[in-house]
């Protein structure tokens, strides 16, 4: 059997909010745009549509997007009635150029081809649209050592800094890129972030998984941060 990754962890365990800031930030962030509610949204790397749910709970036309079967399954079971949910890669997605008015895009794109996916959705985007993404960033003398052990347990494709995330969104046409901190929102840190959707009968190789992930959070924030970047197209 082919050892399984870090985002077939979050999928078996249905993991909801893992995000840096969890389903909290997602709603200070939603709060402080004022996002019309004619608006078009793509939640790109819905996972189990937690942020989808509580978009469409405000009467948003929201599509999301998802690689992952395993996540799209547990997204319907969550949202339950119709709701548009697309099996697909962001480095080329299923849509037309220009068709939304706003993108979440939560702890996604580190996993993929950046450069290629960031031009992807500069495309769906309308004129003026929003791109509201929050991202794993290398702190500023991260400890070179661990930086490499996330990288590599996580899988991330790449580990950027601030200035390099920076970079990629303007490189990919975006402009009027803002670049905001986890103190820059009022989060309640009583209220839950995650939820659990967990698959059956999981095999042991998973919970070994999770007891490595929650040993490296006690001291990655020496090698990693995370930032929100407000991008407009």
């Amino acid at each position: 059997m082919q050892m399984p990754g870090y985002l077939d962890l979050l999928a078996h365990l249905g993991v909801g909010g893992a995000h840096p800031g969890g389903f909290m930030l997602t709603k200070e962030i939603t709060q402080l745009e004022m996002i019309p509610e004619s608006a078009s949204i793509l939640d790109a790397g819905c996972g189990t549509g937690q942020t989808m749910q509580f978009l469409k709970s405000l009467n948003y036309n929201v599509t999301g997007l998802d690689i992952d079967p395993i996540m799209l399954l547990k997204a319907k079971n969550r949202l339950k009635e119709d709701t548009c949910l697309v099996q697909g890669s962001l480095e080329k997605l299923p849509f037309e150029d220009n068709q939304f008015d706003f993108i979440f895009c939560e702890s996604v794109l580190s996993f993929t081809n950046t450069a290629q996916s960031l031009r992807e959705l500069n495309r769906v985007l309308k004129d003026n649209g929003v791109l509201l993404s929050v991202e794993v960033t290398k702190a500023d003398q991260p400890d070179r050592k661990l930086s490499e052990k996330i990288q590599s347990f996580y899988g991330f494709y790449h580990l950027f800094d601030e200035q390099e995330w920076k970079s990629a969104f303007k490189t990919a046409g975006f402009k009027k890129i803002e670049v905001r901190t986890e103190n820059d929102y009022i989060i309640e840190e009583d209220e839950p972030t995650t939820d659990f959707d967990m698959s059956e009968n999981l095999d042991s190789v998973y919970f070994d998984m999770l007891a490595e992930h929650e040993k490296l959070r006690e001291d990655y924030h020496q090698a990693v941060q995370f930032r929100i970047f407000r991008c407009m197209r």
